[in-house]
């Protein structure tokens, strides 16, 4: 089943399948970014987490680069079905088919997102950034290490 055909009353709630979490940032827009990324069991528990340099590139690019790597985790660990969480509107409403990507930089990244998910049966949801902590901070801290690579 393709992600665009996602049918969401397969999930009971979030606490039944793995929850993924990600968080692209840019020191300038474009500028020095990172993305942080991470995936909780169906106990809650942190199981995986990531910290990606991705040197210059805009924040909606470093938003997709930390979906796109979240994808490809869940796709190595055999995950089939997944809430993704994110505090990127523009991601969420573009990966959930509710709005159009016009963006050409962003058309191949969200592209990539949506193959590396056709398998998957996944659930987009948008989260304050209060509540998207731990891959904020990941995220910065990838920029962080970008920054003194230079």
């Amino acid at each position: 089943m393709l992600s665009e055909s996602f049918n969401e009353n397969i999930f009971v709630t979030s606490e039944d399948c793995f929850v993924g979490y990600f968080d692209g940032a840019s020191r300038g827009n474009p500028g020095s970014a990172g993305a942080g990324v991470w995936i909780s069991d169906k106990n809650k528990i942190n199981i995986w987490e990531n910290s990606i340099t991705l040197g210059r590139k805009t924040n909606n690019e470093a938003e997709y680069l930390a979906l796109i790597d979240l994808l490809r985790e869940l796709y190595k660990r055999g995950i089939k079905r997944a809430e993704i969480r994110g505090d990127s509107k523009l991601v969420i409403e573009q990966m959930s088919n509710r709005w159009k990507v016009r963006e050409p930089r962003l058309i191949e990244l969200c592209r990539q997102a949506k193959l590396l998910s056709a398998e998957m049966f996944i659930k987009y949801q948008w989260i304050p950034r209060e509540q998207n902590t731990l891959a904020d901070s990941l995220s910065n801290t990838a920029i962080d290490n970008n920054d003194n690579l230079l």
